[in-house]
């Protein structure tokens, strides 16, 4: 017995919402992972950069509050800033603690960065 082909599309009927249904929430999930990832290297470049900018004028003979105020200019909200020196060189170490953008899922996906940077002081 052959059927009849409108048979056949009634039975596809809703296929098209079905797969619609399964693949949008894991569409949803890698946008988010997406976004969670270039967020952590964008924010670990600023951190480099911050901690690098802070060593360069700590070494050039700039206060360490100085260095520390243009870290964390550079720097995310909630970064900390350490300065060591350490004979003829200064160590600078910058951490935050970062999530996703607007702080969706809270701490779920959270993360320390920690970017330092050394310089060697420069004779005046």
């Amino acid at each position: 017995m052959h059927r009849h082909p409108t048979a056949r599309r009634r039975d596809e009927r809703g296929m098209a919402t079905a797969e619609l249904a399964v693949i949008t929430p894991l569409a949803v999930a890698f946008a988010v992972l997406l976004i969670w990832a270039v967020s952590l290297g964008y924010t670990q470049v600023r951190l480099t950069d911050a901690a690098r900018e802070a060593a360069r004028l700590v070494a050039r003979g700039e206060s360490v509050q100085v260095a520390e105020q243009v870290a964390l200019a550079q720097s995310p909200e909630g970064t900390s800033v350490e300065v060591v020196r350490d004979g003829d060189t200064v160590v600078v170490t910058v951490e935050v603690r970062s999530g996703l953008p607007g702080g969706w899922f809270g701490d779920a996906l959270s993360r320390d960065l920690t970017a330092s940077a050394v310089a060697a002081l420069e004779s005046p």
